[in-house]
């Protein structure tokens, strides 16, 4: 991991624990949907570069 993602991720916790539960999971769940959209896409970039 890059310097630059330690920064991120450790600035990303230390919000994250500031948040109230309500929070955590709004942004818990946004995350999972970055996570999913860019999963659905290379599965799209592959399957176009399998056929």
């Amino acid at each position: 991991m890059k310097p630059e993602d330690r920064k991120v991720v450790r600035t990303l916790s230390e919000a994250f624990q500031a948040l109230p539960d309500n929070k955590k999971e709004y942004l818990i769940g946004f995350a999972e949907g970055v996570v999913a959209a860019k999963n659905q896409e290379n599965e799209k970039e592959a399957d176009r570069h399998a056929s």
